[in-house]
Order: C-alpha cells, then structure tokens, then sequence
C-alpha cells in the first residue's frame, strides 16, 4: 500500500518538473522585468546631467542674485545724487511768495543751523529719517516737523528712479529704512519703496548711523540705581521698603533715559537756532530785557521768515505738544522759542518714560526679585547692571535700519 502511493507522488513530482522547464513564460517575465530596469537606468543616465545643470542653475543664479543685492546696497548708500528737491510746506499753507534769501535757500541748513550737503544718498535718507518723524496720535500719524513733509515724497521717488535704473527689469525689490529713536515708543520715520517680497527674497540688511548724539550716557541712567542706593536697599530691614528704593530707582533710570532721547528727538526736527536768530534786536525793541522778533520795514509786508516761524511754533505748541496758544506773527518775543522747545522736551519726556515704565515692569519687577532675594551683593550688582543695561539699549536703537530685498 505504501509503496503504490510513494510511485503515485513520484509519477506527479516528474510531471510537475517537466511543466516547469518546459513553460517559458516565467523566463519572460523575468527578462521583461531586467530589461525594464536597465532602461530605467539608461534614462536616469542620460537625464542625470540636465537634473543636476538645472540644480546648478538655481544656484547659481541664487549666488548672483545675492551678490548683485550686496553690491547694489552698497552702490547705492555711497553714490551721490545729484538732482534732489523738495519743496517746503507752509509756502502754499501761508500762500506767500519767498524772497531770493528766505528761508527756502538751503533749507535744511537755514532750519537746523548745520552744514548738511546732498552729497550722497545715504545722507539724504539719513535726513529724510530726521526730518520725518512722526507720533501716533488717536490713529493718525501726527508729523513733529510740518516744514518737510515732502522730503519723504522726494525722497522715495528719487530712490525709486535709482533702482529703476541699477536693476533695469531684472529683478523685483523692496528698499526699506526705518528709524525709531525708542524702541517700542510709537515714533519714527520710514522710507519704503518698491513691492511686498516673498518670503524667499534676497535680503541685505545695514545700519546707517544718525549725526545725533544721545546725551545720556549709560553712567547718567546708572546713577539712580548706584552701589549706594543699592546698598542701602539691602540693608533695609523690610523686603516692602527694599522693593519701594529698588523700583524708584529703575524708574529715576528711565526718567533719565527718556529725559536724554526726548532731547535728541527735539534737537534733530525743533530749528531753535534759526528761530532765535530771527530775533532782530537793533531793529526791534526791548520788552523786560528781551529782545523781540518783528516786522521788517514796513508793517504791511510780513517778512516770509516770520510768518514760517510763527507757523512752526504755532503748530508745535498746539498740534505736537497740545497746548491752547496763539503766537502772533508781528510779534514773536525770544522766550516764546525756548518755551515751545522746553514744552516740547517735557511732553516726549513724559510720554517716552511712561511707555517705557509699562513695557519693562515684569523686567524690572524680576530684576527687583532677584536681588531681594539673592543676599550676595555682587550677584545683586550683576542683576542691576543688566537692567541699567536694557534701559540704556530701548532708548539708543543705534541708527537707522535699511533693508533691500531682491526676488525673480
């Protein structure tokens, strides 16, 4: 019985052998698979250079691109202009025509009482940031100096023309520069030209410096918080009492802080020396010892310097800083000049210190912590130096922000 069935499974097991060599189609099959796979790697053979020349390509042209954005920031800060001109508001305000030595022969200089030259474009940017800036107000952007608003319009259309003409089509750009005397103190001036970029653009990034001069220094802010006033915080015998010394003294730091930059921001758009030199004392008279600024020769002919005088004063005292005045333009006394700068200083003072107090008081309440509650007055130091630190950098930014971005 065993023996029958073990003849049967041979007899099967020799049949099945003979189907499988003698069945081609397996043998098909397999070659059609290899032949496939050899032609796959012919293709990517033959494809690989133009995938990788592509690859090549894009960066290539990603190269150039940047190097051509580096070269054309630096071309333009340095190039000159020029052909640069802007007129100054008030004339259509007040509708007056300007004699040929008014105060619209050399603007700037007759404003600000300092030799500033068109010399290249870097300085007219940096003056477009000076004599622009401008204060949120209730949702509107209010400007400090009303003289120049159109430096800005000139500004940005001469740059535009600049680009226009360096990038000939090639690229799409976007120069920015942007100036905030305080950091996170709505006030500032920008100049933007050109389309909103990608998020891939090209991006070159510099700082143009100001010829401001912040007249705090970082020793002034640290005065208020010193190794005495530190020391007799710690020796108080309540941490309430420590805590109260700790915060006036930070708080002194950024009155002082604000006191400095609000006088650099008024130095740079309120022209005092020009106003002040409108003060005729030969022609004019003496009222309690002070000179007074007044009608040339005839006193039906306003003098143009007068009338932009009493303009920007008038509009300062009422429009920046808020008063309720009116300052006459026959008569003009020389106080009024220093008062209108003093009321300025204090307002932007005041408004800057109370930005400053609200955006660092989780900083100075962590600063204030850490101190009470580290005993070592060296640590206590390190804590109070990096405060005075973070105060002195909100209120010196460093210079004007400029940004120039390329894309295809």
């Amino acid at each position: 019985m065993m023996e029958k069935e073990s003849g049967h499974d041979k007899g099967c097991l020799g049949a099945n052998s003979k189907n499988i060599l003698t069945d081609r189609m397996a043998f098909s099959s397999t070659i059609d698979a290899m032949f496939f796979l050899v032609m796959i790697s012919i293709a990517a053979i033959l494809l690989m250079p133009a995938i990788m020349a592509d690859n090549q390509y894009d960066a290539a042209g990603y190269t150039a691109i940047q190097e051509f954005d580096t070269h054309l920031l630096e071309s333009l800060l340095s190039s000159s202009a020029d052909d640069f001109e802007y007129e100054i508001t008030p004339l259509a305000v007040v509708n007056i025509s300007i004699p040929s030595n008014s105060i619209t022969q050399g603007p700037v200089k007759t404003l600000f009482g300092k030799e500033q030259n068109h010399r290249t474009f870097s300085d007219i940017v940096a003056e477009s940031m000076a004599l622009n800036l401008m204060m949120e107000n209730n949702g509107s952007r209010v400007y400090l100096n009303p003289i120049a608003k159109e430096h800005s319009t000139a500004t940005t259309a001469m740059m535009q023309s600049y680009l226009d003409s360096k990038i000939g089509g090639r690229y799409n750009y976007r120069f920015e520069a942007h100036w905030y005397p305080v950091s996170g103190f709505p006030l500032g001036s920008d100049i933007i030209v050109g389309d909103t970029p990608p998020h891939d653009a090209i991006r070159q990034n510099t700082k143009l410096t100001l010829p401001f001069t912040f007249v705090v220094s970082k020793n002034d802010i640290f005065e208020t918080v010193n190794d005495s006033v530190l020391a007799d915080a710690l020796g108080s015998s309540s941490n309430e009492t420590m805590r109260a010394v700790l915060h006036n003294g930070f708080n002194d730091s950024i009155n002082t802080a604000a006191k400095g930059s609000a006088e650099m921001i008024v130095d740079s758009i309120f022209p005092s020396e020009h106003l002040n030199s409108l003060n005729n004392i030969e022609q004019g008279t003496q009222n309690g010892g002070l000179g007074i600024i007044s009608t040339p020769d005839s006193a039906d002919t306003l003098d143009p310097d007068l009338v932009i005088a009493a303009y920007l004063l008038n509009y300062t005292a009422n429009t920046v800083v808020g008063l309720d005045m009116e300052i006459p333009v026959d008569i003009i006394l020389s106080d009024m000049v220093s008062m209108v700068e003093q009321e300025l200083i204090d307002a932007m003072q005041e408004q800057i210190a109370s930005q400053l107090k609200t955006d660092m008081s989780d900083e100075i309440n962590s600063t204030v912590t850490g101190i009470i509650n580290d005993s070592d007055f060296g640590s206590a130091q390190s804590l109070r130096d990096v405060q005075v630190e973070s105060i002195h950098r909100r209120v010196n930014s460093g210079g004007v922000d400029i940004e120039l971005m390329l894309w295809q």
